[in-house]
């Protein structure tokens, strides 16, 4: 696994452990938002937490994009490469093995 998902999985559970700590410690608390009034402190953490997972997926369509166009790109280069060892192989004449006591098969049916 790639180290941002590590790092982003280790930030998840710091996140689930303070949110978890402050409704424990005090789920009384209040944070003030204008224009909201206000709400409690473990319902804000929690909507940051859930925002900030959630933006760092908005990276995946983009990865994928790319990874796409690596195959497109690949695929592409792999078919060439094909070609060009199809026209080698046509030019060069298949070379039969020898083997030095038997006769050579060419002389060997004309006799």
């Amino acid at each position: 696994m790639r180290l941002v998902h590590w790092i982003s999985f280790l930030l998840a559970l710091f996140t689930a452990l303070l949110i978890a700590v402050v409704f424990v410690s005090q789920p009384a608390a209040q944070v003030s938002i204008p224009g909201l009034g206000s709400l409690p402190a473990y319902l804000v953490l929690s909507l940051v937490a859930a925002t900030a997972f959630l933006a760092g997926w908005v990276y995946l369509p983009g990865y994928a994009l790319v990874l796409s166009r690596e195959r497109r790109a690949r695929k592409k280069e792999k078919q060439s490469l094909e070609a060009e060892l199809k026209t080698l192989r046509s030019q060069q004449p298949e070379e039969l093995p020898r083997i030095p006591d038997r006769p050579v098969p060419d002389a060997a049916e004309e006799s």
